[in-house]
């Protein structure tokens, strides 16, 4: 029996795809993309790549859905004069429009990735932090193919 070899990281490198298009970071206008939490205090757009589901019958044919979710604070935090809706809207669907052509993405010698938009942007605010510090949001979903290229 072959050594078992860990799944990749399908949300790191999803950010890492993200980050390698020059549009997308000029975006971001700053801010960052990672896999984790939402930094407090939010001053720059900041976007989050987050596994939300994961499905497959054969443990080497992965379906993962992922969610990209840009965040933007208001824009007397930011400075940024554009509405954060729009800003939030811009980074949703630039992700959506590159993920839908991310087709056979080499991840190392075992495995490759295909995404396939899924659906969103939509427009939403979290106001959890206060009135005062409302985040504007635009998730968007996309399904990550995952397969291994060698066992």
């Amino acid at each position: 029996m072959s050594a078992i070899i860990p799944t990749a990281y399908i949300p790191g490198e999803v950010r890492k795809h993200l980050l390698a298009d020059a549009e997308f970071v000029r975006l971001l206008r700053g801010g960052a993309v990672t896999c984790r939490e939402v930094p407090d205090p939010l001053t720059k757009p900041h976007v989050t790549v987050k596994a939300v589901g994961h499905q497959g019958g054969d443990p080497r044919l992965h379906r993962v859905l992922i969610q990209i979710t840009p965040w933007v604070p208001r824009p007397d935090v930011s400075h940024i004069p554009e509405d954060p809706d729009v800003t939030a809207w811009n980074l949703a669907t630039r992700a959506g429009e590159l993920m839908a052509r991310a087709k056979n993405i080499i991840v190392d010698d075992t495995h490759a990735w295909s995404a396939h938009w899924v659906d969103g942007p939509i427009q939403l605010e979290d106001k959890g932090r206060g009135l005062d510090r409302i985040i504007y949001y635009a998730p968007v979903r996309i399904g990550v193919h995952l397969r291994r290229r060698t066992i």
